[in-house]
């Protein structure tokens, strides 16, 4: 829901963006989401709540991180 919020108040801004530039993100969300996995399974052997809205805010930090990185300097 919030995804289509901003891509219908911000169309410019969102088509910026392009398809390598959010790939790019999606996996580093992706990497950082099995990291999340192996690390709970390795030291808890298993889930919890927090670890869960823990691998949640990591997965979003590597996606701003992808956007970053892949934006072109001028």
């Amino acid at each position: 829901m919030a995804g289509a919020l901003v891509v219908y108040l911000f169309p410019s801004s969102v088509q910026q963006i392009g398809l390598s530039q959010w790939i790019v993100a999606l996996i580093l969300a992706l990497l950082a989401t099995d990291y999340m996995r192996r690390l709970l399974r390795r030291r808890l052997d298993g889930y919890t709540g927090d670890g869960l809205g823990a691998t949640q805010q990591v997965s979003e930090i590597a996606i701003y991180a992808g956007l970053a990185v892949s934006i072109p300097f001028v």
